[in-house]
């Protein structure tokens, strides 16, 4: 006995559905992939590491003397900006964008942490004072010229000719991987959309 023609033209469509269901994202894909207009512009204002370097150990104090060791720096975000002598107008206002972006992601904040690395303990009162003042949650740190090259190489690239005088700020994953930079006059509206994606993105720090 032949099947019912309306339960034929059902399944017909059922299968059609699901090809389609398999086959639309496919297409899609493949539609947008040749054709770049299509394509959205990437809205990061921070210039990704691929693949990401892993930074090495080492092993800093911090300016109240206490050691700081590569183990220290993992488990959460971390900026990191190296300190070319003094924190010029740049420096400063660097530093004071690197924190707006902590900030700017409310509790989740508490997931980043930011540094200043320098070659030496700074004695400047009148910068220490201000750094007191405007940023309370910053990590200074400093080191012999050894264990400072083995961070400064880590963030060389065939843009600059060198790491502490490109002040840039970079960041690191909670794995201790240099995984992007911002060069000086970054957007500072961008960094705190960079860094929000990143913490809703990831699971860990």
């Amino acid at each position: 006995m032949s099947e019912p023609q309306p339960v034929k033209k059902r399944s017909r469509i059922t299968l059609v559905l699901l090809i389609g269901v398999f086959v639309a994202p496919i297409l899609l894909a493949y539609i947008v992939h040749k054709n770049k207009s299509l394509q959205p512009e990437s809205k990061s204002t921070g210039t990704v590491i691929s693949p990401a370097r892993p930074l090495p150990e080492f092993s800093l104090n911090t300016q109240s003397g206490s050691e700081f060791q590569t183990k220290d720096i993992r488990g959460k975000w971390s900026f990191v900006y190296v300190l070319n002598g003094v924190c010029d107008e740049n420096c400063k206002l660097n530093l004071l964008k690197t924190r707006n972006a902590k900030l700017a992601q409310g509790a989740e904040g508490t997931r980043v942490n930011y540094y200043l690395l320098s070659s030496q303990k700074i004695k400047d009162q009148t910068l220490l004072e201000q750094f007191t003042k405007e940023h309370p949650k910053m990590i200074i740190l400093f080191g012999g010229e050894s264990e400072l090259e083995k961070i400064i190489n880590t963030f060389k690239d065939d843009k600059v000719k060198s790491v502490i005088d490109a002040q840039r700020v970079y960041l690191l994953d909670p794995a201790a991987n240099y995984m992007m930079f911002f060069e000086t006059g970054f957007n500072p509206l961008g960094i705190m959309e960079d860094l929000k994606l990143l913490l809703k993105a990831s699971q860990i720090g």
